[in-house]
């Protein structure tokens, strides 16, 4: 029975741990914030779908009624009159109603726009242009996502760890409290030893205390990106076959987002350019009416049935000076090249600067694990030398501080670490290239 109970907890644990890179997938599967911008993105390309149209014609239909205040008519009286007087008089009314006073009309319209100057075309380049905008804006918002999930994701793994840490520091001082209290009882040490040894214990009770809140709070903050009760399964890491500082520079210049964001942003005021210079060239289109109904007075009897033809409009005069339009979407072109140049500087900036910490993380850990070799062959001896009375309270409860101060540091130089490779990662453009990284490195063992 008791088998088959831990044979059910091995399962259970195997399904309760997710390893970095499916609980990265989980992250993009729930994300509100990217899944925001996949609707974006869905909306931009509708607006390019839209605009293919713009060289179509536009066909329109209208109906209108009229009410005059008078019927239209022309006076014959003059006619009638002399027809009256004719050998064989002829009969002819005073009057001739050309139109009734209700006048009811429907027509169907066309225009067809043949020549706009190239702003048509311009303006379904600036929508095409937005619909890279909208991909390199939801790049920025996985790359924001991506960070914070690591950040959570080795959280929760280094607090893990740093719980552990604190047990054992908990039960090694709990273990040297007892023995205190033997030597005290026999007489082998002083009271204020066996005082000194219960401080650090109760000490050691707290910060255990406190480590395991912030597991509990690493871990809610990690399952409501997930919204998954799933645990990590993959371990902090180091890795010194890492690429080239000049491979980061190369790759951030080329793939960065906010980069690609800058490029559409260039493209769209290139279009707008177009746009405005269009103002200076003519407008060819071709117009057409046809009547579908009319009434049956004589005026509208006399009325074409259709009519078509094509009509040139060129702008002599407006009251926006085109001129300055056009050196002002020329200035708006220059400054989004100055921001290019500018933003491409300071990621160089950035990406050496959180290289270097990268290295200094990896610097830090190699020194911490000699570090952590002394603590522990300080801690032994000490604790040996106390056993037998040549060592006192406070040196042995000193030697287990340093021991478990340099498994924290190690741990966090880990952490720090991963978090600045990732960090590169991302600015580089390639956040599967952590994965890579994170596969081929030796995870760090929990300390014991």
């Amino acid at each position: 029975m008791k088998k088959l109970f831990f044979l059910c907890f091995a399962i259970l644990s195997v399904h309760a741990d997710i390893g970095v890179k499916e609980a990265w997938e989980d992250v993009c599967s729930h994300s509100d914030t990217i899944k925001i911008a996949d609707d974006d993105i869905k909306s931009a390309k509708l607006k390019v779908e839209s605009a293919k149209s713009m060289y179509l014609p536009s066909i329109s239909l209208s109906a209108s009624y009229t009410h005059l205040s008078e019927p239209v008519n022309v006076d014959t009286s003059d006619i009638s009159k002399f027809l009256a007087t004719l050998p064989v008089p002829i009969p002819f009314a005073n009057q001739i109603d050309l139109t009734k006073q209700d006048v009811f009309l429907a027509d169907l319209n066309l225009l067809w726009p043949l020549y706009t100057g190239g702003k048509i075309d311009a303006a379904q380049d600036i929508y095409a242009a937005r619909i890279d905008e909208t991909k390199a804006k939801k790049e920025m918002k996985e790359d924001i996502e991506f960070i914070k999930f690591i950040k959570y994701y080795y959280g929760v793994v280094v607090s893990k760890s740093l719980l552990q840490t604190r047990r054992q520091a908990l039960r090694a001082l709990t273990l040297h409290y007892q023995n205190a209290k033997k030597l005290k009882d026999e007489a082998q040490i002083a009271n204020i030893e066996l005082l000194h040894s219960k401080v650090k214990l109760d000490s050691a009770k707290i910060e255990y205390t406190d480590a395991k809140h912030k597991l509990e709070i690493a871990q809610s903050a990690l399952f409501s990106i997930t919204h998954t009760k799933e645990l990590p399964s993959s371990k902090l890491f180091v890795n010194s076959n890492l690429k080239d500082e000049e491979y980061y520079k190369s790759e951030t210049k080329r793939n960065y987002p906010a980069l690609k964001i800058i490029d559409a942003k260039t493209m769209q005021s290139n279009s707008l350019i177009k746009i405005k210079e269009s103002g200076w060239l003519p407008k060819v289109a071709a117009y057409g009416n046809y009547n579908l109904y009319r009434d049956d007075s004589l005026l509208m009897e006399t009325l074409p049935k259709w009519f078509a033809g094509v009509m040139i409009k060129i702008d002599l005069l407006k009251r926006a000076d085109r001129s300055q339009e056009i050196e002002i979407a020329k200035l708006l072109n220059a400054k989004i090249k100055h921001t290019k140049s500018q933003a491409i500087e300071g990621l160089k900036l950035l990406v050496e600067k959180t290289y270097k910490q990268m290295l200094s993380s990896y610097e830090e850990f190699n020194a911490l694990s000699s570090s952590l070799s002394l603590a522990r062959e300080n801690y032994r001896l000490r604790e040996l030398s106390f056993n037998e009375g040549l060592s006192t309270s406070v040196e042995l409860v000193d030697a287990e501080m340093f021991l478990m101060g340099a498994k924290t540091k190690r741990l966090n130089a880990a952490y720090n670490f991963v978090k600045k490779v990732s960090q590169l990662c991302v600015l580089s453009g390639d956040r599967d290239m952590f994965f890579e990284i994170a596969d081929n490195s030796q995870g760090i063992k929990d300390e014991k």
